[in-house]
């Protein structure tokens, strides 16, 4: 009776096991600003610079007009993606990133002023610029002048390039669905009316 009492707990345990599955996980918050819906499953990854003037106009069409359209069903992630020939953009990436650990709601506005303002914007004002857009959100120039010391955010901003390369990014904007790059926003709404309409 021993032997078939073991062997009947051993396949009962057995069974359990099989029939236990460990519960799902979060979807892990991304690092990068997102607007729109961020639990959405359709996601457009942008990468971005923000002193580069078609991504200016890009982002001028997603705030008026794809945004509004598409963002209750879809995720648009920003990501960095300074380009080495402009002067003042990465360091503008690193205030924003600042920004965002404030609040991404900052950090967001930050890069609206900054694609706003590109002509304005150059290496020797960009930090009394961002000190004088600041001040009404409680940041201080102090505080602004210890961004650069911060090798976090510096490391934010190069692991956003570093995922543009392993994405192929060869220009800004470069803007992905599915791996697919939309090359005009006529071009990216078609490809979201697609995606939506194959899920349903």
């Amino acid at each position: 009776m021993k032997p078939l009492l073991l062997s009947l707990l051993a396949g009962l345990l057995v069974m359990g096991l099989g029939a236990w599955t460990a519960p799902a996980r979060a979807p892990k918050p991304d690092p990068d600003p997102v607007a729109g819906n961020p639990a959405a499953a359709v996601r457009v990854i942008v990468y971005q610079d923000l002193e580069c003037p078609d991504c200016a106009r890009w982002h001028g069409v997603f705030l008026s007009q794809i945004i509004p359209r598409f963002g209750a069903h879809v995720a648009f992630v920003f990501r960095d993606y300074p380009l080495p020939q402009h002067l003042w953009s990465f360091n503008a990436a690193v205030i924003a990133r600042y920004f965002d650990s404030k609040q991404m709601k900052i950090g967001m506005a930050w890069r609206d002023y900054c694609f706003t303002h590109q002509d304005e914007l150059t290496p020797d004002n960009l930090i009394d610029e961002a000190a004088r857009w600041a001040k009404p959100y409680g940041i201080t120039r102090a505080e602004l002048e210890q961004v650069f010391a911060n090798p976090e955010l510096f490391a934010q901003v190069q692991a956003d390039q570093r995922r543009g390369d392993s994405d192929h990014v060869q220009h800004t904007p470069t803007v992905l669905l599915n791996g697919v790059e939309a090359q005009t926003p006529e071009q990216l709404e078609q490809m979201l009316e697609q995606a939506l309409a194959a899920r349903g």
